[in-house]
């Protein structure tokens, strides 16, 4: 993970604590440059996912779940996010493993990936999931982040990753990994949180929320070379001015 600033590490707690109370606001993000823009988006995140880390190890702990280091088996699953938390990805994902790892892995994700993706994004964009569910069988290569199957960006992964958790036997994941589904019963209040912060997100830019848009996590890493800033400035740059 990155260095943080003063200003980052007081949004980063502030914002774990109001999605713990949710009587509380959520901090304000202050910016002049894409960079500070970038920064705090990166930090509103990270509270984010701690308040997730909190909601899954309370309700599953380490005894439940059969996920362990090591085990890649849904690793082939699309992981759709918005384009707001791509960008605190990227910002977090300052390592030359990374880069190694999506250097080797994306050609053959990208290839796998490609023929499926307007079917995907046509189904996502009208929740249709039963099709979205069969359409993503087809997607076997693993994820680009991958290195000897382990996610070189752990510290750094999005919220679908952080949730997608297995509680049952551990060879019926290499035998199915399709079969890996949602099961968390704080699934509802994870993503109310997500849509609260996302929200909030936008509003601080002034724009609609539907001006970032979805992705992948390797569309996106790739299509900037791993910059958040300038994954940034493309998504939203019709929309966005830096002086607040």
């Amino acid at each position: 993970m990155v260095s943080e600033t003063r200003q980052e590490r007081i949004i980063r707690k502030a914002t774990f604590t109001a999605l713990v109370t949710p009587a509380d606001e959520l901090p304000e993000l202050l910016f002049e440059t894409p960079e500070e823009a970038a920064g705090s988006i990166s930090a509103m995140m990270q509270g984010f996912w701690k308040y997730v880390d909190s909601c899954v190890e309370r309700e599953v702990g380490q005894g439940k779940q059969t996920c362990v280091k090591g085990c890649s088996h849904c690793c082939s699953q699309p992981i759709f996010m918005d384009v707001f938390e791509a960008v605190a990805c990227l910002h977090c994902m300052d390592t030359e493993q990374v880069t190694t790892a999506f250097a080797e892995g994306f050609p053959a994700w990208h290839t796998n990936f490609t023929p499926q993706q307007p079917l995907l994004w046509k189904a996502l964009q009208e929740d249709r999931w039963d099709e979205l569910g069969e359409l993503t069988k087809k997607l076997t290569a693993p994820c680009p982040f991958l290195h000897d199957n382990e996610c070189s960006c752990y510290e750094a992964r999005p919220m679908v990753c952080r949730t997608w958790i297995s509680t049952k036997f551990r060879f019926w994941c290499r035998l199915n990994p399709s079969s890996i589904k949602y099961s968390l019963q704080c699934q509802d209040a994870v993503h109310d949180a997500y849509n609260r912060v996302l929200l909030h997100i936008a509003d601080s830019f002034e724009i609609p929320l539907a001006a970032g848009g979805w992705t992948t996590l390797p569309l996106a890493y790739n299509s900037v070379e791993g910059c958040a800033v300038e994954l940034l400035k493309h998504a939203i740059s019709k929309h966005i001015t830096y002086s607040r």
